[in-house]
């Protein structure tokens, strides 16, 4: 007697029906669905709960697992990466304006004109005179430094095995609230979606919509063609591999706006992708743990520094 076959929708799927199922909502229902942006500001509070313990905690045994050769090898791989990356954003930059028509107005004065903008401070943003005040105050790059700098002092320290174990648990505990988080993520881009679809005017939608034309198209142009294309030629792995086990991230990624707080999810979906494709060794999930944190953390040009 034949089986009958259950479908099932991985998570990825879900979240992208969620984002048009959004959408729909956000169009229909309008200024009703403003309701939801509690909804989605709780999914996004959720989902930073972890991102700053999890970096934390994944640079310091992350680094505390290598040696010191392959720490130099890894700050090579880090800063060429860095490098290719803001040569691609600032190509982009100068590019995307282009494509946008002169925009005329008859206002001569603003009182953008007159603000006094805050300054940033790079000393306090970079260099982490106290840690637990950049951790209160989400200054992630100081957090990152600060780890770093953990994890490097303890390669050279002996009986450092027990810590190591200890952080590895702690990590996945970190890594355990984020896949329960993450079960709410085709929920929270519903809510994040609707509210932003039914609360935005069409005449602000088109005024906005070369730019909003230009970014899904520079951004779909570097997200799945660019990136995943230098991807697989410096590695084994294949395009449909890098953007399938991706695809729930990056939804999630652009409906909150921000790419931190799916940092943790970024470092799972990668840890997955080794074990399928045969990589996955003591090593290569280090690598991860302090590759990921190290370069997504820092100021990307166009991106905010903190969360």
């Amino acid at each position: 007697m034949p089986t009958k076959r259950t479908w099932r929708f991985t998570l990825s799927t879900q979240v992208v029906l969620a984002l048009v199922l959004g959408a729909l909502v956000g169009l229909v229902c309008g200024e009703k669905t403003a309701l939801l942006q509690n909804v989605g500001k709780a999914f996004i509070l959720l989902l930073q709960m972890t991102v700053l313990p999890y970096i934390v905690l994944s640079l310091i045994a992350g680094l505390g697992h290598l040696n010191y050769q392959q720490v130099k090898v890894l700050a090579l791989r880090v800063g060429t990466l860095l490098v290719l990356s803001w040569g691609l954003a600032f190509v982009v930059i100068l590019v995307m304006p282009l494509a946008f028509p002169t925009w005329q107005s008859a206002s001569f004065f603003s009182t953008s004109l007159i603000e006094k903008h805050e300054e940033i401070d790079l000393f306090t943003l970079f260099i982490p005179s106290n840690p637990f005040h950049s951790l209160s105050n989400n200054a992630v790059p100081a957090v990152v430094v600060f780890s770093v700098a953990v994890g490097v002092a303890l390669i050279g320290i002996e009986n450092k095995q027990n810590l190591l174990e200890v952080l590895d648990t702690l990590n996945r505990a970190m890594s355990r609230i984020t896949q329960c988080v993450s079960q709410l993520t085709p929920l929270g881009v519903f809510a994040l979606v609707a509210s932003a679809a039914g609360t935005m005017s069409f005449e602000d939608l088109a005024r906005l919509q070369v730019y909003l034309v230009m970014y899904v198209v520079m951004a779909a142009v570097l997200t799945f063609w660019i990136f995943p294309v230098l991807i697989t030629s410096l590695t084994p792995l294949t395009y449909r591999q890098v953007v399938g086990h991706a695809q729930d991230v990056l939804v999630t990624a652009f409906a909150t706006g921000s790419a931190l707080v799916v940092l943790p999810l970024l470092i799972e979906r990668s840890k997955e992708l080794l074990r399928q494709s045969g990589l996955h060794t003591a090593e290569t999930e280090a690598t991860v743990e302090v590759i990921i944190p190290a370069f997504t953390s820092f100021p990307k040009s166009g991106t905010p520094c903190c969360l």
